[in-house]
């Protein structure tokens, strides 16, 4: 059974530099798909945040809009609006303070940097890993992207099971030493 994108981005906000390599090592198959996912479910909550928000802070609002003196565009504003969640979420831009009009401003905004934190992550490991050589590589690559269990990577590859261990364990050791040193101490 494979993490859910709550609990590693949970999970990832809160670990060290190396608990979160490990985390990326173990989920390496799904992890970009996961945070594609988590990114946006918080796209969307943050929207229905806002406009939950809004309607019950006018409770009176029936929906039908009444123009002023102003020219009025709900349909521009409107897509402003999620162009600037959408920034607040891509780039860490958190200067037109939409996620003020959220339920839990903070932990959208931890949210988002650990998003961010992670996607960057994820590239210098992904980088490591294909800056192995081609045998180190392929050997990790097919174990930690669920391809082959360990097993099958020796009887392929006419090795003792043991080698093929203590080979990916190397391998795992290297790329957390070219890995882990650019990664952050916090957020």
């Amino acid at each position: 059974m494979c993490i859910t994108e709550e609990k590693l981005v949970e999970a990832y906000g809160n670990s060290t530099p190396h608990e979160r390599f490990l985390l990326i090592y173990k989920n390496y198959s799904v992890f970009p798909q996961l945070v594609d996912c988590y990114e946006t479910g918080l796209f969307n909550r943050i929207l229905f945040e806002v406009e939950y928000n809004r309607r019950k802070k006018n409770d009176d609002d029936l929906g039908v809009r009444v123009q002023t003196s102003h020219r009025s565009d709900p349909t521009a504003a409107k897509a402003i609006e999620h162009i600037m969640i959408r920034d607040a979420i891509e780039e860490c831009n958190f200067s037109g303070n939409i996620l003020k009009e959220t339920d839990n401003p903070e932990k959208h905004k931890h949210d988002i940097l650990t998003i961010h934190m992670m996607r960057r992550e994820f590239e210098v490991f992904d980088s490591a890993l294909k800056a192995l050589p081609t045998k180190e590589h392929d050997i990790v690559f097919t174990f930690i992207n669920k391809e082959r269990k360990m097993l099958e990577i020796a009887e392929e590859r006419d090795l003792a099971y043991q080698t093929v261990k203590n080979l990916i364990g190397e391998i795992k050791k290297l790329l957390e030493s070219r890995t882990v040193p650019y990664f952050r101490e916090t957020l």
